[in-house]
């Protein structure tokens, strides 16, 4: 089953790293070994301060132009609250800030470690996987809904990659993007530029507004192009990274039953070991996952919430397209936060299960009250595994399947909410 989202993954690299139409990369990628496994590593390339910060100042302008934007569209309407352009320049605009974050948390600043330590993850696995296959192997299955939206999004990434241009486009010729009232208010504020780009227009307003359509439609066609494909890549990687976790979980599960005797006759408690690699990778990494979590569940909720309200309360005074693009976002968020949190949830459910395996009652009562007591006091600081959640030092909650159906009703209470509300 990890082939198949290897496969999704370097589909995506192939369109967006390797022929990507600005011509350059992210800061890591993944790469196959000899083996046929898989390793994140960094990118080499020329001036690579400089292009790493390209896609961080995108998503930074990005986030600026929706707020001017927005701002400036206020006093020309009449109900702000019911103006379905302002609702997707404010759900694109918490997207972009949450792009912004993510990519400065891990491409930049934890970059280093995160290649470090899923390499890590990636090689145990590799290796517990060789020697669990010679055990009795039941292989981790996608469900029906997995197999059906990774189809999908193959397509997807095949389809978005050649109409990007065309969605941009449609999109400026439908003043969508928020560069024109930005480029309005420049242009009003500076009467100065405005005679000057006239002047290199040769005095021609219908030459000067065509090359501004230009310039708008290739400022849309590069944010397309970057906000897809980090998306996308994250999103894969993330879900890659928990299935290649609960496959390391499963393999040790598998040569603790094989190794039992040896356990209890020789003391050789190697599985104990294997499994304290986890909790270590984690913790090194917490203080991001725990960021990155927090606002991955605000921003899901917010895209689903204000998605949700523009279907259903401005339909009737919307454009066919803005209720059809809603309508996309707020069904490919669901659908993408329930597959992303069944993963997440799925490493503790199956640590816990590890760690009961750890425990059983035939293991301990062969074992002599010497051995019992140093096995279980090892066992004693061994914890599930589980992604937190918080912000900074404080920690609010882990995602376990408790946690899981709480975000999920919490993102349908606010849909429920915002619909009441207005």
């Amino acid at each position: 089953m990890l082939s198949t989202y290897i496969e999704l993954l370097q589909t995506l690299q192939n369109l967006y790293f390797d022929h990507f139409p600005l011509m350059y990369k992210l800061p890591f990628e993944i790469r196959r070994t000899k083996g046929n496994g898989i390793r994140l590593s960094k990118v080499k390339r020329r001036n690579d301060r400089v292009v790493s910060l390209f896609p961080a100042f995108i998503f930074a302008s990005a986030v600026f132009l929706f707020i001017v934007a927005t701002r400036l569209r206020t006093p020309l309407v009449a109900r702000p609250m019911g103006d379905a352009k302002m609702w997707g320049w404010f759900v694109l605009g918490i997207a972009c800030f949450s792009g912004l974050v993510f990519y400065t948390l891990w491409m930049l600043v934890y970059q280093s470690d995160a290649i470090f330590m899923c390499n890590e993850i990636f090689r145990w696995e590799e290796e517990l996987r060789k020697d669990s296959s010679q055990t009795k192997h039941i292989p981790v299955k996608a469900t029906l809904l997995e197999k059906t939206v990774l189809l999908g999004f193959k397509l997807l990434v095949w389809m978005y990659y050649f109409v990007t241009p065309i969605d941009a486009a449609v999109t400026t010729f439908l003043t969508v993007d928020p560069l024109l009232p930005f480029f309005e208010f420049v242009l009003n504020m500076i009467p100065q530029l405005r005679k000057l780009l006239l002047f290199f227009a040769f005095n021609s307003e219908a030459l000067f507004y065509f090359a501004m359509f230009l310039v708008r439609v290739g400022c849309v066609t590069v944010f397309l192009y970057e906000g897809f494909r980090l998306a996308a890549f994250c999103i894969g990687l993330t879900i890659l990274i928990g299935k290649v976790v609960v496959s390391y979980l499963s393999s040790v599960s598998r040569l603790t039953d094989t190794f039992q005797e040896n356990i209890i006759q020789h003391g050789l408690w190697s599985h104990l070991k294997i499994y304290k690699v986890l909790p270590i990778i984690f913790q090194s990494l917490e203080a991001p996952m725990k960021s990155t979590a927090s606002l991955a569940i605000v921003a899901g909720t917010v895209a689903v919430s204000g998605c949700t309200f523009v279907v259903i309360k401005l339909h009737a005074v919307n454009d066919v397209y803005m209720t059809g693009f809603c309508l996309g976002v707020s069904v490919s968020a669901v659908i993408l936060t329930k597959i992303i949190l069944d993963t997440l949830a799925n490493l503790d459910e199956t640590s816990v299960k590890v760690l009961l395996q750890f425990r059983r009652l035939e293991i301990l009562q062969k074992m002599g009250e010497p051995e019992r007591k140093i096995y279980l006091k090892e066992l004693y600081y061994l914890k599930p595994i589980a992604i937190p959640v918080g912000l900074g030092t404080a920690r609010f909650s882990r995602i376990t399947n408790n946690v899981k159906t709480t975000i999920l009703m919490f993102m349908l209470e606010n849909s429920i909410n915002l619909l009441l509300a207005f």
